[in-house]
């Protein structure tokens, strides 16, 4: 029964990141600064620095392709693989009408100064969409071209915005004035382009059937104009780049490779044939400006083909106006290789969202990899390209989402709370305090390690209910591995969260001692062993193994504490000598789904806890056996049934530990890294030498390096490598005052003291000590019937004596007393319903000298009031269900037990009584993660769930209540807007245009419009700026919507003709109108004269077929 006192608690979900849903489509909005990523699963993803999360917007299963922001309004829209083109609000996140593309879609763009977008189509039409009135206009864009190939790029002028460029992928581009759609059809079409490619980089034509030869391009693949709209650029699929005047004619101005700067001269049009095979192809292309450079500048993708893009270029210009005469006016810039597939790129503008968001771009948005996640480059002020870390965490977990994980054992030390502040440049952005580190320690709420399958460690942190990545914090495991010549695979893994001392256990007994430190040259070990002397006695210590006679475990042994798919890369039992060297070896154990670790950690489904634990459950009904034998666990003798002798007489147990200590220490052996193996270590490679750069950019690099190093900044450094016996480690624990405690399979144990580099305790707890035992009997084996470590946790006693609790496969705990070795180890508890699974020492209130043990197995739950004291309290799961993971937390100042079991409960029990406090279901994402996923819980309720595939959930238990949530709006009207760029001189006005012609633009689109919001629809940000009433109809406030749309819109057009109509202008308006009225009854009167001549033409051609046939009957030719 739940206390009045204890509140009512829930499940608070916090975030789901999956990295299968592959990122398909990026958008940025600079004045929001909100980020949104498509995915292929039809989800579209959310993220705000204001808010610690991301959010979801409801979509279908079809991949999204583009995603595009209304600037200015709270409209997202998005447009899918099926040609479903979907609006939603982003005041409200919901969807506020769709409409079908009636052909295939293949781009999107948003028509600049106006709420329309543009759509083009594989059948080369260009539809307009209007995305925050709910209309689609009858009017399309064919270009009167007759175009036989797709839309490749549709992209309205960036300042004169009744332009727009239609590029096909066949090579033509067409520039339309929308301005002259009322004169004629004909006269939109300004002019048009395109490049006739050299012989020598024209695709050879290949023969698809007998006699039938065929040409595959070259194809455009991107287009787009400059930012000043004086020219506009075109790449194509033989890597050429062709830069267009629209003023010049219809061949470019520059026509250049990468590495060929005119193509246009045979000589260099042959030697851009032997291009490099990277070059062969060009993709994305975007014409920029820079915030702090004085010079636009080309971003252009490059690869081996379309679907093989992986390189980066920037080309410079000579001016920020985009002057472009000759190839001269181009210099090739930065190289930057992804590495990786690239699929799309996105700019991510400073300030402004005009010009196609290509003002002031200071980064890229990259959609990289196979499976494609999103990842950011920095444009430095020079022009070049490197990786920025200010994404999201869950973007950046979908980069390398791990495999395995480990959490921090205790609270976080005022030291490394502040360090890790100081390195992620993104917590920082959290408010500030005077009192520094312990309100940062309240706010990192979890610190936890994970491992990727690229063999990657990498640091994690959750504070503020946000997601961090300690992107310099890394460590390359395989490298590891194959600098210190070790083999195995890691099974088990320890994090001090007071001290940040790292331990990580493998299959063949060798352990990893590594510690979070800002200074990594420091000498942490007393003596240092060469890697080379460490790779060859490596070959010794596997050779040993392999030489003597395998001895089998037992099934219910192996994998204990692990998953079952460690199994599959067990040490074969065969003897073999394997070789050791740089060239081999990993630590990470390939389909492994979770670490093993000192605390929370318990059996899974296969291992051999499923033995122990159908010895103690034999079946569900034995409900009542079960709390037999917690009463007689309570009641019985502590000492019953053990594998050794209770009675250990002190002189022979301290000879015996002095004896082996000393023989034991000298296989601690002492790292040390040069500067190439600290980068390698840390996943990076020897750093590029210096180029020469502008002496203002290389001021302002220096003086950015230099405020870098001056910042501490964390980095794993391994330091020690303990090397005892070949035989698996069950499980590591690193201690808070240096001592790091190894536990292997069979029941041996070794304790490390890091600060020494020495072995201060080794025993085998199925051994008898005696005057005789050597190491290797400790690590030989023991009994017939040995038992196994399955838990352990250091214990400080008072103020100085630091204790090490173990629990075995029997239900024995054993205390050992570190630094005095005349006291034996001694058992202090037993539990008989099952092996203990998690041991835990915590006072009885806070600032106490007194202890209690909280002892937990697979069925059950103990607290001991003492260390060495009988259970005072136990719990007991009444159904078939068994616990997976458990832990001791502190929840809204209360003491308890929280324990997930494998039905996916959380069980909440209050110390030191263990009643029930809660029992709450986790969500329903979390059983999409697999039957037994690995659970890992925090110190302050947190439960992270991490699914086989990489999928992450993080919840946590908090009052009920505490879990209400502002409704999220990714939309601030109070924004201020950045103003148009304003167009030069009095064109506009001999055009009989408006400064601003979006009002014409609206008019001409709506004349002959479909209402999309007929079905039910609203328009985006109804709710921040037209607040419905309850109880009208949804169809009737569409029509309200609809009149007020127009009535604005009739406004607006009335008073732009008051405008026209008055002052010094009014005369030339008049006589153009004129001039227009006579220019459309002369159109209209050729429109007539010519269907009469194609009618008289038709007559002229019957006549003549009919006096054909009449000579040919005359001449018996018929």
């Amino acid at each position: 029964m739940r206390s009045s006192a204890v509140p009512e608690l829930t499940i608070v979900e916090e975030r789901t990141v999956d990295p299968a849903a592959k990122a398909t489509a990026a958008a940025f909005d600079p004045t929001q600064r909100v980020l949104a990523i498509g995915h292929s699963t039809g989800t579209i993803s959310l993220f705000a620095a204001k808010y610690p999360t991301n959010s979801h917007l409801p979509t279908t299963n079809s991949p999204i392709t583009h995603l595009w922001f209304v600037p200015g309004h709270a409209a997202l829209a998005a447009l899918d693989k099926h040609g479903m083109l979907r609006i939603f609000d982003l005041d409200t996140l919901r969807e506020c009408f769709s409409y079908a593309v009636p052909l295939a879609p293949t781009c999107m763009r948003g028509f600049a100064g106006t709420t329309w977008l543009l759509v083009g189509t594989e059948n080369g039409r260009v539809y307009f969409v209007d995305a925050v009135n709910g209309r689609k206009s009858d009017f399309s864009l064919g270009c009167l071209t007759k175009p036989t190939a797709p839309v490749v790029a549709v992209e309205s002028h960036p300042v004169e915005v009744e332009k727009i460029l239609v590029a096909y992928a066949n090579g033509v581009c067409v520039v339309c004035d929308m301005g002259k759609a009322e004169v004629s059809e004909r006269e939109m079409v300004v002019s048009k382009h395109w490049f006739e490619h050299p012989e020598a980089l024209r695709p050879v034509a290949q023969e698809s059937e007998p006699g039938n030869f065929t040409a595959s391009g070259p194809w455009l693949q991107s287009a787009g104009w400059s930012p000043t709209g004086d020219r506009f650029v075109a790449t194509f699929s033989n890597g050429v780049i062709a830069i267009f005047n629209p003023s010049a004619g219809p061949a470019p101005v520059v026509a250049r490779t990468i590495q060929c700067a005119d193509i246009q001269q045979p000589e260099q049009a042959k030697a851009a044939a032997q291009m490099d095979r990277s070059l062969l192809s060009l993709g994305h292309v975007r014409w920029c400006t820079h915030a702090d450079h004085d010079q636009s500048f080309l971003v252009v993708s490059s690869g081996s083909s379309l679907g093989h893009q992986s390189k980066i270029h920037i080309l410079g210009t000579q001016s920020r106006e985009s002057n472009v005469k000759h190839s001269r006016d181009i210099s090739v810039g930065d190289s930057f290789d992804t590495e990786s597939p690239l699929v799309a790129i996105s700019t991510v503008p400073s300030a402004s969202p005009w010009r196609n968001g290509n003002d002031g771009v200071g980064g890229l948005v990259v959609l990289i990899g196979r499976k494609t996640h999103v990842r950011m480059l920095q444009i430095r002020s020079d022009l070049r390209l490197e990786w920025h870390d200010g994404l999201p965490g869950e973007l950046k977990w979908c980069m390398s989402p791990a495999v395995q994980q480990v959490c921090a054992d205790g609270e976080l030390s005022t030291a490394l709370c502040k360090a890790l502040e100081q390195q992620c440049n993104m917590l920082q952005s959290l408010p500030s305090s005077s009192s520094a580190c312990a309100e940062v320690s309240a706010r990192i709420s979890q610190l936890y390690f994970c491992i990727s399958n690229s063999d990657m460690m990498s640091l994690w942190c959750t504070a503020g209910e946000r997601l961090y990545c300690y992107d310099e914090t890394g460590l390359d495991l395989a490298y590891l591995s194959r600098l210190v010549g070790a083999e195995g695979q890691v099974t088990s893994a320890s994090l001090c969260g007071l001290n940040g001392l790292l331990a990580l256990g493998t299959d063949t007994g060798e352990t990893i001692i590594c510690v979070l430190t800002s200074d990594p040259w420091a000498s942490l070990a007393q003596t240092h062993t060469q890697f080379d002397q460490l790779r060859t006695t490596g070959l010794e210590y596997y050779a040993q193994r392999a030489n003597k006679d395998h001895v089998p475990e037992p099934p219910n042994v192996r994998a204990l504490n692990s998953h079952e798919h460690m199994q599959e890369k067990r040490v074969p039992s065969v003897p073999r000598i394997r070789s050791v060297s740089l060239h081999e070896g990993g630590f990470i154990r390939r389909k492994s789904k979770r670490l093993s670790s000192s605390f929370g950690t318990l059996f899974r489904r296969g291992s051999s806890a499923s033995g122990h634990l159908k010895a103690a459950l034999k079946d569900p009904d034995e409900v009542e056996a079960g709390a037999q034998n917690i009463r007689a666990a309570v009641s019985g003798d502590v000492e019953a049934g053990m594998a050794r002798s209770a009675q250990i007489d002190s002189r022979v147990w301290s000879e015996q530990l002095d004896r082996v200590c000393a023989e034991m220490s000298p296989m601690v052996h002492g790292l040390r890294f040069d500067v190439d193996e600290q980068g390698r270590l840390k996943g990076r490679h020897a750093p590029e030498p210096a180029q020469s750069l502008p002496e203002s950019a290389q001021s302002l690099t220096e003086s950015a390096e230099a405020k870098t190093d001056q910042m501490p900044r964390l980095c794993v450094q391994p330091f020690m490598l303990a090397r005892f016996a070949c035989t698996s480690v069950a499980s590591v624990v690193a201690g808070q005052s240096g001592l790091v405690a190894i536990l292997y399979h069979n029941g041996a144990i070794a304790v490390v003291d890091v600060t020494g580099q020495s072995v201060v305790l080794a025993d085998n707890i199925n051994l008898t000590p005696d005057a005789n035992v050597t190491v290797d009997d400790i690590f030989g084996g023991g009994t017939a019937e040995p038992a196994y470590v399955t838990a352990a946790t250091f214990a400080t006693a008072g103020d100085t004596k630091q204790q090490l609790l173990v629990g075995t496969s029997q239900g024995h705990v054993f205390q050992y007393t570190m630094h005095d070795r005349l006291q034996p180890p001694k058992v202090v508890a037993r539990a008989t319903t099952g092996p203990i699974a998690y041991l835990a020492v915590e006072s009885t209130q806070d600032g106490a000298t007194e202890h209690m043990l909280v002892v937990g197995t697979p069925k059950s739950v103990f607290v001991h009031q003492g260390v060495d004291a009988k259970p005072a309290a136990a719990y007991h799961i009444a159904d078939s269900a068994h616990i997976t993971s458990m832990r001791v937390v502190r929840l809204a100042d209360m003491r308890c037990v929280v324990a997930v079991d494998s039905r996916l409960r959380v069980i909440v029990l209050m110390l030191p009584d263990l009643s029930e406090a809660a029992r709450l279901d986790l969500p329903d994402e979390v059983h999409g993660l697999g039957r037994l996923p690995n659970v890992c819980i925090g110190d302050g309720g947190q439960i992270q769930i991490l699914g086989s595939t990489g999928q992450m959930a993080q919840m946590r238990i908090a009052p009920r209540g505490s879990d209400v949530r502002v409704q999220r709006s990714y939309f601030d009207p109070e924004l201020p807007l950045p103003s148009q760029p304003k167009r030069t001189g009095i064109t506009s006005w001999l055009l009989g245009l408006a400064t601003d012609p979006s009002a014409d633009i609206d008019a001409l689109l709506g004349t002959h419009c479909r209402d999309l919001l007929s079905g039910g629809g609203t328009k985006p940000g109804a709710r921040l700026h037209e607040p419905a009433e309850p109880n009208m109809d949804p169809r009737m406030l569409s029509n309200r919507s609809r009149q007020d749309s127009k009535y604005e819109q009739d406004t607006k057009v009335s008073d732009l003709s008051n405008a026209l109509s008055g002052g010094e202008f009014a005369e030339t308006r008049d006589m153009l109108d004129k001039r227009g009225q006579k220019l459309d009854d002369v159109t209209d009167a050729v429109q007539q004269l010519s269907l009469q001549s194609e009618g008289f033409l038709k007559k002229v051609r019957a006549y003549n077929a009919e006096q054909e046939k009449k000579s040919k009957r005359r001449f018996n030719l018929f």
